[in-house]
């Protein structure tokens, strides 16, 4: 199992690992200072973008909207970022926990399960970073293309940038700062929803190893299946352990960052229902529609997978030779069972759960939002 982790999310290590993110053994003080210095810069773009939209706010309402939509995701940007300074080393042993010897694979149909794992995974953050890529330096070069004096981000300045040196330094300002939200701060998302399905493979392992129980029973050395099974309930307590401790280090960073993206999608539904379809506004509003919802997809969707192969996991125990057993071993599978009566349902801050029906029940809310305002 060893470097599969690494191997699944080896950009996200390394945009991490640049910007501070991914903590050594030992951080020099010009480290921290460039941590907390970045940090502090990105704190003060969302205040400065929060002090314009207070002064400004009823000036223009297309571009509040925007504005809004970017602080939302801004502030979730500043909590994930801040989870990762407070609790970098737990959320590194997190991420680096089906690495260690207790998930090692010993059949060749246990690696197959896990390199699908991270083949799948490195397609997704591949994606994940190409969409950004293109989302992050289209939104930058506009006011080039558009030849225009102004920021990417409305922002308030305690000066005028009507001087070209200023508006530059200004410019680069902002974009430097948004890179870094950009690219540190939503490439959390294919990490943590990487890490559940990492969790989700493990629970097909343990499948897998349960599967052909007749086989088992059949073989003479009866000592040899009892073994066998008590790894597999190791293998299945290391499981929940993973669950819990991914609990205590993600659910916070995924509640803002639902949080931000419900907050965001109520704006693109006010943006929607005040703009014509032929409005350049209109295509934008769509865009980020469809962006923010399948940021909500993402999470919903790896915890609606997590859940159905626990339950799985029982039906399968239950329809296999377990009846033909020795003691020994029918105890063994009656804790596997026991324990997986319990669901394992992801949340987000203790509050959300991540399911379906919950990804469903927003995006009624948000229809439900266009077709009042509608009316």
């Amino acid at each position: 199992m060893t470097n599969t982790i690494t191997k699944s999310f080896t950009t996200i290590i390394t945009i991490f690992r640049f910007v501070g993110l991914y903590p050594t053994e030992n951080h020099s003080t010009l480290k921290k200072i460039w941590v907390y210095g970045i940090f502090f810069l990105q704190t003060l773009l969302t205040l400065l973008a929060f002090v314009n939209l207070l002064l400004k706010g009823n000036s223009d309402i297309m571009a509040m909207n925007q504005l809004v939509v970017f602080l939302a995701e801004a502030v979730a940007s500043c909590f994930k970022t801040l989870s990762f300074l407070r609790n970098g080393h737990k959320i590194k042993k997190c991420i680096h926990y089906f690495e260690t010897p207790d998930f090692a694979f010993q059949t060749p149909g246990e690696k197959k399960i896990v390199d699908e794992c991270v083949r799948i995974c490195e397609r997704n953050v591949k994606i994940y970073f190409v969409a950004l890529s293109v989302a992050v330096n289209s939104w930058f070069v506009l006011p080039i293309v558009e030849q225009s004096q102004k920021l990417p981000i409305d922002i308030w300045l305690p000066y005028e940038i009507d001087d070209p040196a200023v508006y530059y330094l200004s410019y680069v300002f902002v974009v430097a700062v948004c890179i870094y939200v950009g690219y540190a701060g939503e490439m959390v998302e294919p990490l943590i929803t990487g890490l559940a399905y990492h969790a989700t493979c493990q629970l097909r392992v343990l499948k897998y190893n349960l599967k052909n129980l007749t086989e088992l029973v059949e073989n003479p050395e009866t000592g040899f299946v009892f073994e066998k099974l008590k790894r597999s309930v190791i293998h299945h307590n290391n499981i929940l352990n993973f669950i819990s401790e991914y609990e205590k280090c993600f659910s916070f960073s995924i509640f803002c960052q639902i949080l931000a993206s419900v907050f965001a999608l109520c704006f693109c539904c006010i943006g929607l229902t005040m703009v014509s379809l032929a409005n350049k506004y209109a295509a934008l509003y769509v865009f980020t529609y469809f962006i923010l919802a399948f940021q909500i997809l993402l999470y919903c969707h790896c915890g609606t997978l997590l859940f159905e192969e626990n339950e799985k996991l029982i039906t399968d125990i239950y329809t296999s030779q377990w009846y033909e057993c020795d003691i020994k071993i029918k105890k063994n599978l009656l804790v596997i069972m026991e324990r997986s009566k319990k669901p394992i349902i992801l949340t987000a801050g203790k509050v959300i759960n991540l399911r379906y029906n919950t990804f469903t029940s927003i995006l009624k809310t948000s229809y439900s939002m266009i077709a009042v305002m509608k009316s």
